[in-house]
């Protein structure tokens, strides 16, 4: 092996390590500012103030959804349809049977009370002097 054929390692730019934690820096001391109230809260699409007190974890969109979206509340928010839903207070039949309760044996039920959730050596009630 050679000296030529030594990898040499890259070392960062001491100048882009300061950029990066100037940026950060400023954008701490905006986001200081923004909470203080100083400088205007930061707008979302839909063009609504976003909270600056909300935590960044809740107010930026997960990597698996559309992040490039930017940072806002809408990705919390259903975004279904209202209408495949019923409402809140609608009515339906409460209290109604399926249909006529079962007057014959069926197969496969318990002997003793009748139900097909279970068999007789499973029936929880007291035994029967004739079955169902």
């Amino acid at each position: 092996m050679s000296v030529t054929d030594v990898p040499v390692p890259v070392i960062p730019d001491a100048d882009a390590v300061m950029t990066e934690s100037e940026r950060r820096k400023k954008e701490k001391e905006l986001l200081e500012a923004r909470k203080a109230g100083t400088i205007p809260a930061e707008v979302d699409e839909d063009g609504k103030e976003i909270n600056p007190h909300i935590p960044q974890y809740m107010s930026q969109a997960p990597w698996y959804l559309n992040a490039s979206a930017g940072s806002g509340l809408k990705h919390q928010k259903s975004q279904s349809k209202d209408d495949q839903y019923d409402k809140m207070g609608a009515w339906y039949a409460r209290g109604q049977k399926a249909g006529p309760a079962p007057t014959k044996f069926r197969k496969g039920a318990c002997e003793n009370c009748g139900a097909m959730s279970h068999k007789t050596k499973d029936c929880v009630e007291r035994p029967r002097k004739t079955g169902a």
